[in-house]
């Protein structure tokens, strides 16, 4: 290399580097996230019960390459519950059951096959105790997805039907989470 060039490479890289250009960070890029989570509260006014505040957890996770596609799964991780004052017993909920759907775009992915859904039913466990919660594990009721396309979210609903009010239950939406690639 003649010197004329090698001094004007030596200045471009010690200007790249005292003004912070393009040689000083292109090694500090950062990898997106793999799991997203999205916790949605919401509190239930109970006919003759003490009201109780719900939170339920949703997840997305990016779980690797396989044969040129790209897997996903969307699960349930957390439920919590507390009651706004001393626990008096009885039945809460008639039932309390979560779903599940992956989504890109348009495309939503269930765990539904041929009209019959897992999900999970935690009204048992709120009407047991004033406060609780309960962690699931990714392998049960979980949606998987097996795509060539990117960038997917959990998203979903709760069914919660209240024991006592001459109602049927109500759709509660959930959060949906940030996206995962």
């Amino acid at each position: 290399m003649n010197t004329l060039v090698r001094r004007a490479a030596t200045a471009a890289t010690t200007g790249a580097l005292l003004f912070g250009g393009a040689v000083a960070t292109a090694g500090n890029a950062q990898a997106a996230p793999t799991t997203q989570c999205k916790t949605s509260t919401k509190s239930f006014d109970l006919p003759g019960k003490p009201d109780v505040k719900v939170s339920v957890k949703i997840c997305i996770q990016y779980t690797g390459t396989s044969s040129g596609y790209r897997h996903y799964s969307a699960w349930v991780s957390k439920a919590s519950w507390d009651g706004t004052s001393s626990f008096i017993g009885g039945t809460r909920f008639n039932s309390f059951s979560i779903h599940m759907r992956a989504e890109h775009g348009s495309t939503k992915v269930t765990n539904c096959s041929n009209d019959i859904c897992e999900n999970r039913d935690i009204s048992s466990e709120i009407n047991g105790s004033e406060k609780g919660s309960k962690t699931f594990t990714n392998d049960y009721g979980m949606v998987y997805v097996k795509t060539k396309k990117k960038t997917w979210t959990a998203d979903g609903y709760a069914y919660p039907d209240i024991a006592s009010d001459g109602k049927s239950g109500k759709t509660w939406e959930l959060n949906g989470t940030a996206s995962v690639s």
